[in-house]
């Protein structure tokens, strides 16, 4: 007989643990049930949903911060972690406490310990559970792999924000572009304020299909009124694509305030573009610690993990100048490695060093990327054997610092983060 709650966290955690990170089963079934008997068939506040392909987390980030710095309470929902399932439920900002983790995760396991949930269904009603207690003024939910079947499209949103749609997770929700347009396009429900990035034209038209079919509108950012102008606002988190996904995040604040009769001042939406970083976005971390500032590379840490995510990288690179000496690099089982090599090999002329990664069961083994690679490839144990192998490589002359990019999957960013720590709030 299952046990209805754990003791303490780290009881919590083998049991999240056990059900496994990847393991998924489609359907709603379960948290539609899950969600009557905990009380909660409908959203405890104004929700706000991210779906989408790539820029979805930062999208979220930038939202949440937009209503914190207008003065409210922000619960936001995001995936995946780095260090602690924690970070995926926070408080205006900062990740759950233990002790409420734990009080959460025993609020959804008493009475749902009987339905099967999987991880991320189990971590989505705790975040709603949370969010629910601390009475938060709006709740932002990013998405997982989907939108018509994801955990987090259980509830009704006041908004729904898309995010470019690409081919990625094609063997789950595809195949091909226009069945993951499809899932995507699922989100979207009656009577929901829709507002979408730029798309692919078959991406464009399978979202208005389905908006039409709901009796909505998809509004491009452009569509808002009374949207602020970005053009003299550098958000916090460097490349054009960040640009863009702040300008989503933006018209997304500006339509859900002018609907629920909040307030929209230029100062406070400037503050929160500008004011803080999200790890693993184009991350630059200035040296390792006990380096001098001369001698020690620029760390630049980005979760980029599929061909449209990589293309961006390139282009967000080429256009701050940064031509990285060496490149740590793997990737997921999953992902499409034979249109994601040549998109790598265009991030240096320099060596790429491929880590295994022993604790992820989805990581492709680094023989097989080697292979794909090529000759300026080569592979690791580990990713801390990769870092100091990178380190360890001779600078170009011309440019004594240089820098080291490390990216491919955010499981890769989160060995290095738990290598490295400080780097989170770097």
């Amino acid at each position: 007989m299952a046990k209805k709650s754990f003791s303490d966290f780290a009881e919590f955690q083998r049991h999240m643990d056990a059900l496994g990170l990847f393991h998924m089963r489609l359907g709603f079934e379960r948290m539609r049930e899950a969600a009557r008997r905990l009380d909660m068939v409908r959203s405890p506040a104004p929700l706000a949903q991210v779906v989408g392909t790539n820029g979805k987390g930062s999208t979220a980030f930038f939202l949440s911060r937009l209503a914190m710095e207008h003065g409210f309470s922000v619960g936001l929902f995001t995936s995946p972690h780095f260090l602690t399932l924690r970070e995926r439920v926070r408080i205006n900002g900062l990740p759950a406490s233990e002790e409420h983790t734990l009080a959460w995760a025993n609020t959804v396991h008493t009475v749902c310990h009987d339905l099967g949930l999987t991880y991320f269904e189990t971590i989505t009603l705790m975040a709603m559970v949370g969010f629910s207690a601390e009475r938060v003024d709006l709740i932002v939910l990013e998405a997982g792999l989907g939108g018509r079947n994801d955990a987090t499209s259980t509830w009704h949103p006041d908004l729904l924000l898309i995010t470019p749609v690409g081919l990625d997770h094609d063997q789950i929700i595809g195949p091909g572009l226009e069945n993951i347009a499809r899932d995507k396009a699922g989100a979207i429900k009656p009577g929901t304020l829709v507002v979408s990035a730029p798309q692919a034209a078959v991406v464009r038209g399978l979202l208005e299909q389905e908006a039409a079919a709901q009796g909505v509108v998809v509004h491009s950012v452009s569509d808002i009124p009374g949207t602020p102008e970005l053009a003299a606002i550098t958000p916090a988190l460097p490349g054009l694509h960040q640009r863009d996904n702040a300008r989503l995040a933006l018209a997304g604040w500006t339509a859900l305030a002018h609907g629920q009769g909040w307030p929209l001042r230029p100062d406070a939406c400037e503050r929160a573009l500008t004011s803080r970083a999200w790890p693993g976005r184009l991350q630059r971390v200035p040296m390792l610690p006990g380096g001098s500032p001369e001698g020690s590379p620029d760390i630049i840490l980005d979760g980029a993990h599929n061909p449209p995510a990589l293309e961006t990288l390139n282009a967000a690179l080429h256009n701050l100048a940064i031509r990285p000496d060496a490149v740590i690099f793997t990737c997921m089982r999953d992902k499409d490695l034979a249109a994601m090599a040549p998109l790598v090999r265009q991030l240096t002329s320099g060596p790429i060093f491929v880590p295994e990664l022993p604790t992820q069961p989805r990581s492709r083994p680094a023989r097989e990327i080697v292979r794909e690679l090529g000759p300026q490839a080569q592979a690791a144990p580990d990713p801390a054997t990769a870092l100091n192998l990178a380190l360890a490589q001779d600078l170009v002359p011309a440019r004594p610092r240089g820098s080291i990019l490390i990216c491919g999957s955010l499981y890769l960013l989160a060995e290095i983060y738990a290598l490295h720590p400080e780097w989170m709030e770097a």
